[in-house]
């Protein structure tokens, strides 16, 4: 399971270090691509093998599930290095916002990688206890 939270900066050739606790499960690749909130998603290997799965049963017709392939397609299998670091495809970067300053967030099954100054502005946003109380109420937690 992939929990907490890192922040970190990309190198001139836009990598970033993968934190050593997020490592062992990425050590058969991954897959990053645009993330839901404006950040990029990090998947394990397996764990995006789970999701490809799944889009490659949606019919061509299905245009709503059409779209999401169509968001994921410009996502690129990645690997680290013996750094633990990964390349950040320019393309992904620019479509986020990132820079220089970066967060990763372990998020169950993914880490998401955030430019910092997004990251702090959707966490004031999004993450007030209340809201947050709102959505776990709803959950059932």
């Amino acid at each position: 399971m992939l929990t907490g939270e890192v922040e970190h900066q990309l190198d001139d050739r836009g990598r970033v270090a993968i934190p050593r606790a997020y490592r062992d499960i990425m050590e058969h690749g991954g897959f990053i691509t645009r993330g839901w909130y404006g950040c990029l998603f990090l998947f394990p290997w397996e764990e995006w093998r789970k999701i490809e799965d799944r889009l490659t049963e949606v019919r061509i017709t299905d245009m709503d599930g059409d779209r999401v392939k169509q968001f994921f397609a410009s996502g690129n299998k990645v690997f680290l290095d013996r750094q633990g670091r990964v390349v950040l495809p320019a393309a992904l970067r620019r479509s986020v916002g990132i820079d220089r300053d970066v967060v990763l967030r372990g998020v169950i099954n993914r880490i998401e990688i955030w430019a910092k100054d997004r990251w702090e502005s959707y966490q004031e946003e999004e993450f007030s206890p209340e809201r947050i109380m709102e959505k776990a109420a709803a959950l059932g937690i």
